[in-house]
């Protein structure tokens, strides 16, 4: 064999590992920019979700807010409601004490009356 032979053909061998080698690097980058496609892809929508999930859990507890302040609301109405109501029984109470103790006033009265109209007995 020739020498001038070898070195065509280690050139060759060379020139063919290069091109092969980039033809590997190729697919290695483009390889590389599918995953990394995917993975932000992935990433992406999950993050989205997350702030959607996020955004629908701060409408819920602004809902909650609103509804236990409502409810408070009318919580406070109803016990003024029922502080009314037992101040309205309190002072039946004390009306129906009064009309007892005028009606034990006018017996004492009728009774005076009574006696008093028999003459001295």
């Amino acid at each position: 064999m020739s020498l001038n032979r070898l070195v065509k053909e280690h050139q060759t061998k060379q020139a063919a590992l290069k091109r092969e080698n980039e033809h590997l690097r190729k697919e290695a980058v483009q390889s590389v920019g599918l995953f990394s496609d995917a993975v932000a892809d992935t990433l992406s929508g999950r993050v989205s979700q997350i702030f959607l999930n996020q955004k629908e859990l701060e409408q819920e507890a602004r809902n909650l807010s609103m509804q236990t302040a409502r409810y408070a609301k009318q919580t406070a109405q109803w016990l003024a409601l029922v502080e009314q109501f037992d101040s309205a029984l309190k002072e039946l109470g004390d009306v129906q004490n009064w009309v007892q103790v005028i009606q034990k006033d006018m017996e004492q009265v009728t009774s005076s009356l009574e006696s008093s109209r028999q003459g001295p007995a």
